[in-house]
């Protein structure tokens, strides 16, 4: 049963093909014909040490493949050489072929770039076909966002995607400046068995790190002659007032107090709120304390988070219920109502995505900062490895010239490449600013965007593939504070930052496991994720009540029931080996 089990899942392997704040790194092992590991790379046989440059001042291949160039030197061959990578087509990339990031990479590089483009509808089919045959594989994927922790451990294992070590160390140049920059990629690369087999894409981005942001109608605190509220009771008792006390004052009872949504950017409400009870997050509602995995939601704390959300729903109807059913669309209509403002406090990663920045209507709300719950806590949520994308670039064995597609992928965390495949061509698609310039992020600016984010275009390639993007911030600061990327800058820096809890808090839902282990855990989390979330809902919303003590107990046994606490010690034996190696 568990074999049938295990096949079914394989066909419909996840490939994370969006770039989200936050989720889940798991999936199904592909069924796969069993192989032999791959070969570790060889000298050749002679008493040259591996990749010492010869005489000619070229690096032989250990796997007998074209010879490079040394790190940092470019071109990378001598001649051209052709590499087929497989890449999920975007749609907002137009033509790959005749594409200015395809052609400077090949001028710069000497490669060849054949495109495997694959339908992002088809593309799990596709790769979990090629991955389980192995027939037919490119020299590389090179997949948004990457494939899933669990398909490269289990490939690793059986010698499809090469390992990577002595490349690292040995042919790396640009990919070893950003390792020495930020220490976390090594840490965030190994799988269990010490070794590395993918390189990621990094995308900084201190708004997106802590995106589960609020936002209260200024106006209507003016109006009534409240003040901006920063504890849990404070806010009841403001909600209070935005139900009752007609702030819109258009004489109707009309207004919303509180609203989230299940489809926007960040708009569960619980992720706003719970923090001010313990360290939260939907996506991943677990935290480390003192190098112990705990969860969440089997909490005190949690419980009384619940409680506290129940009031507000369930018997005081300050916070509507529609946030649980509801998408943002229809959270949109009313935030950004054509005659008056109709939602008092909403939850969501920025206002814009229920109104337009040059609008008026957005004008009206301010970002409301963590609030001060009944024991003091007071956080953000904080995600420092949502900015990681571990797996965007996997060699295969059938890659004739494994270290030309290192070094091809090398190249391209060079700040100038990172640059282009984010922005397009320098003094076209973004301007170099005047000596001086600031950017939004305080520090001196490094671009001026012309091409607009999210256009369709063959400028780049959508930041895809191995890059590291520390400058997503760093655009020429302008004038207007409703710019986005400024806007959110300054809600993130002034009312969430100071508020972030402790790395050291955070777990890294992108860890390696092996691949048993990623099954398994993929196999509880699939029942355990949905009953924590909608029990959540319920609880909230009055289906349940989180003040019954026997309902409480019914909840936490049918966690055990779900084997929440073998995920627990699965996770707990992987950070302990972590933490000796």
């Amino acid at each position: 049963m568990k074999k049938l089990f295990a096949l079914i899942l394989s066909i419909v392997m996840i490939l994370t093909l969006m770039t989200a704040c936050s989720s889940d790194d798991t999936s199904t092992k592909p069924t796969a014909t069993p192989t032999t590991a791959a070969p570790a790379p060889s000298s050749g046989g002679d008493e040259t040490p591996l990749y010492t440059p010869g005489e000619d001042g070229l690096i032989k291949s250990a796997f007998g493949g074209v010879s490079v160039t040394k790190p940092g030197e470019l071109p990378i061959v001598k001649e051209p050489v052709t590499l087929t990578i497989l890449h999920v087509k975007h749609e907002n990339v137009e033509d790959y072929d005749n594409n200015k990031m395809t052609k400077f990479m090949e001028e710069q590089t000497g490669v060849n770039i054949e495109w495997v483009l694959v339908p992002s509808q088809d593309a799990s089919q596709r790769v979990n076909l090629l991955l389980s045959t192995q027939v037919d594989l490119p020299d590389i994927f090179m997949i948004p966002s990457g494939l899933t922790n669990e398909v490269i451990s289990d490939m690793a294992d059986q010698g499809v995607f090469l390992r990577l070590d002595d490349m690292i160390e040995h042919l790396a140049y640009w990919y070893a400046e950003r390792r020495e920059q930020d220490p976390l990629i090594e840490q965030m690369m190994k799988l269990p068995d010490g070794h590395e087999y993918s390189l990621p894409k990094v995308v900084l981005s201190e708004p997106n790190s802590m995106s589960r942001r609020a936002w209260i109608n200024q106006k209507w605190l003016d109006n009534l002659g409240l003040k901006t509220p920063t504890t849990t009771d404070e806010l009841i008792e403001v909600l209070r007032a935005f139900k009752n006390d007609d702030p819109n004052g258009n004489g109707k009872a009309d207004e919303i107090a509180f609203m989230g949504s299940t489809t926007g950017w960040a708009a569960y409400p619980e992720e706003y709120i719970l923090n001010s009870f313990l360290k939260y997050s939907r996506g991943t509602p677990y935290y480390i304390d003192k190098g112990k995995f705990e969860a969440c939601y089997d909490k005190d704390a949690y419980r009384e988070g619940l409680k506290y959300m129940h009031q507000l729903c369930a018997i005081e109807g300050l916070l509507d219920p529609a946030s649980y059913t509801q998408e943002n669309s229809q959270l949109q209509q009313l935030f950004d109502n054509e005659e008056i403002a109709l939602v008092g406090l909403a939850t969501g990663g920025g206002t814009f995505i229920w109104a337009p920045m040059d609008g008026e209507r957005v004008r009206e709300y301010a970002p409301l900062a963590p609030l001060k719950g009944p024991q003091g806590v007071q956080y953000t949520y904080y995600d420092p490895f949502g900015s990681y994308y571990p797996n965007e670039f996997v060699i295969t064995k059938a890659c004739k010239n494994p270290e030309v597609a290192f070094r091809f992928a090398d190249y391209m965390y060079s700040r100038e490449v990172s640059m282009r495949n984010r922005l397009g061509e320098p003094g076209v698609d973004y301007l170099i600013p005047e000596e001086g310039a600031m950017g939004i992020d305080g520090k001196p600016a490094t671009y001026i965007p012309v091409l607009p984010w999210g256009k369709i275009n063959s400028s780049h390639w959508n930041e895809i593939g191995p890059t590291y993007n520390d400058f997503d911030n760093n655009g020429v600061k302008g004038d207007d504070p409703y710019e986005l990327q400024q806007y959110l800058w300054n809600a993130t820096e002034k009312y969430y930052a100071p508020y972030k809890p402790p790395i050291e808090m955070c777990y890294n839902n992108k860890m390696f496991f092996t691949a048993e282990d990623a099954r398994r855990l993929s196999e509880i989390n699939t029942d355990l994720q949905s009953y924590v979330r909608n029990s959540l809902a319920e609880f909230v919303t009055g289906v349940r009540d989180p003040f019954d003590d026997a309902q409480w107990q019914a909840y936490l046994d049918e966690l055990k029931a779900l084997n929440y606490e073998e995920y627990i010690s699965i996770v707990q034996a992987r950070l302990d080996a972590e933490g000796n190696n």
